[in-house]
């Protein structure tokens, strides 16, 4: 097979990330996908990089975001309200991840290892790019919840989502800009929750 077809057969693959939802919904109240989710902290990455104090290869961080959720099109989306909490739930997740980004890397022909490398950057959170990307991510579900019609929550719901927020503002401090992001939208975020 030639590295055409290969590329060809990748973004063939890739489009199951459409269909791939997750636990959030969007302002019309259906569910969103992973390549929606996607869509958006690129998006982000757009508005917000150039305001950024610490040194970010923009292109590296932007490819970044277009693959950072890749291995959910085999391991499939966990919801992080599922995963903070639960230290086994999240090291099953990983192990499936890790293997699909294996399956990944082996597809698209020279391009599947920087995808993986990408990928590993991202996950080990050592470099500027992985660090704010991870971030943004986290504002990006932020900003959806605060899409979501939904107001109430289970208790394990609430701790949840406690231990979410306190994650989220402690990955924000990475740069000042992205620290204004989630101090602006943290009293929206508070007063969504009814504990």
């Amino acid at each position: 097979m030639d590295e055409t077809q290969r590329i060809i057969d990748f973004i063939h693959y890739a489009e199951k990330l459409k269909t791939e939802l997750r636990k959030a919904f969007k302002s019309d109240e259906s569910r969103e996908s992973v390549a929606e989710h996607t869509w958006r902290v690129s998006l982000m990455l757009l508005l917000i990089v150039p305001k950024l104090k610490i040194e970010v290869d923009f292109l590296k961080i932007l490819k970044m975001a277009i693959i950072h959720d890749l291995a959910e099109i085999e391991a499939k989306d966990v919801p992080v309200l599922e995963s903070i909490n639960n230290h086994e739930r999240l090291s099953i997740k990983e192990e499936q991840e890790l293997a699909a980004m294996n399956n990944i890397r082996a597809m698209p022909g020279a391009d599947g290892q920087e995808i993986y490398d990408l990928w590993s950057e991202y996950e080990e959170q050592k470099t500027n790019e992985a660090r704010a990307l991870k971030a943004i991510d986290r504002l990006e579900g932020q900003f959806q919840f605060l899409s979501e019609n939904v107001t109430t929550f289970t208790e394990q719901d609430q701790e949840a989502i406690k231990k979410l927020l306190e994650e989220t503002t402690k990955l924000s401090k990475i740069d000042p800009f992205i620290t204004r992001l989630d101090e602006l939208t943290m009293e929206d975020r508070q007063n969504r929750i009814k504990f």
